[in-house]
């Protein structure tokens, strides 16, 4: 049977595209072999159909109406990877879960104690807009209002981002402070950082700023280095191939976006932080994140940190919402996910680099927590890899 040709029209100048490539790559290896039509591009740049005959299907990211009206007038099958939903556009989608997204950026932020919030981005987009929405929607469960930076009306839609620093400085500025900033995309996380930097504005201790996606290179080149979400782009290009493929062996398009939820952020120096200023505390939580995947308990904070252990558990609960015994527990789950899914060390090595003494404990405790054990996560979470 002659090998499939299909077209990925999807830009080959950031990490989120070619994340995506990598995943129908991935596919494509294990059921092709494929004869795969791409051409490098930009993400701006205009995105055509090659006039083939022989392509059989099209993966693209459907950003404009003009490129909804070449495929449809092909009458192949396509999958759309794009976030964006174009007015009578009807392809199959796959594409990032916003919402797990923002909860994702929320938790991030909450966990080094800050109260205050931000979203930064250029949102006369429709996708930015719903992008902001779902951090917003995150924030509401807890009644915390999100600070937006608003469009400036003298500039035409074409200008509107990336903005010239003099506009986002006041905006940066006005803020109270310590604050959280979660942006779309990697880009715009780093326009943030210089105009801060500009401003005199001390990153991250008094602006934490989060992108909403990571760029293994590009979120390295600022100081201080960006922390990003890793967005789920090579899983989009793996299960949107997969849904092609099922498509031009003439099963029906799935009548429903498929939602990939990201599940990791990428840490660095833009959210090092903790804002809090209970000294006690700072020096708590400061030995917490160095030992708690020790064998240590609540009695070993309070040697470091001489004070009832009541006004700990009071403090802990004001400042992150859990008591120190929870925040233990958090921390070792937290490494103990990234072990099972970058390493290949056994059950019981990952449990004691955790702080338990038998992968038993570590298995009830991880199941308590995700929802999964230990084994199905690993299993999991290297099958979306």
């Amino acid at each position: 049977m002659k090998a499939p040709k299909i077209a990925i029209l999807v830009d080959t100048s950031t990490g989120w595209g070619r994340r995506i490539v990598q995943g129908i790559l991935d596919y494509t290896t294990e059921h092709g072999p494929w004869d795969v039509w791409i051409e490098p591009k930009g993400q701006n740049e205009e995105f055509n159909i090659p006039d083939d005959s022989d392509i059989k299907g099209v993966i693209a990211r459907v950003s404009t109406q003009k490129l909804a009206n070449e495929i449809n007038a092909c009458g192949i099958p396509a999958v759309n990877v794009s976030g964006l939903v174009l007015e009578g556009s009807d392809f199959p989608r796959v594409t990032i879960d916003w919402n797990a997204a923002a909860k994702l950026a929320e938790e991030h932020f909450r966990n080094r104690a800050l109260r205050n919030f931000a979203y930064a981005g250029p949102l006369h987009l429709s996708y930015v807009h719903e992008h902001e929405r779902a951090f917003e929607k995150a924030l509401a469960e807890s009644g915390t209002p999100c600070h937006l930076l608003q469009p400036d009306n003298n500039l035409s839609h074409l200008e509107q981002w990336p903005s010239r620093h003099k506009h986002l400085i006041p905006w940066l500025q006005s803020l109270p402070k310590p604050i959280g900033i979660y942006t779309w995309g990697f880009q715009i996380g780093r326009d943030i950082i210089g105009a801060c930097r500009g401003a005199n504005i001390s990153i991250p201790h008094d602006v934490a700023v989060l992108g909403g996606d990571d760029d293994a290179l590009l979120s390295n080149a600022c100081h201080p280095a960006l922390s990003g979400i890793v967005t789920p782009a090579r899983q989009i290009g793996y299960h949107s191939t997969r849904i092609l493929h099922s498509m031009i062996k003439g099963e029906p398009a799935p009548s429903q976006p498929l939602f990939i939820k990201p599940e990791e952020i990428e840490e660095r120096l833009s959210t090092e932080m903790l804002a809090i200023e209970n000294p006690q505390m700072v020096q708590a939580l400061t030995y917490l994140r160095d030992n708690a995947c020790k064998p240590i308990q609540v009695e070993d904070i309070l040697k470091q940190v001489p004070m009832a252990r009541r006004s700990l558990e009071r403090n802990f609960v004001q400042c992150l919402g859990r008591n120190p015994a929870q925040e233990i527990r958090r921390l070792r789950i937290n490494h103990a996910r990234k072990l099972l899914a970058k390493t290949n060390l056994s059950m019981q090595e990952i449990a004691e680099a955790c702080g338990y003494s038998s992968y038993n404990y570590l298995s009830h405790i991880f199941k308590k927590e995700t929802g999964f054990p230990p084994g199905h996560y690993r299993s999991h979470t290297r099958a979306n890899r």
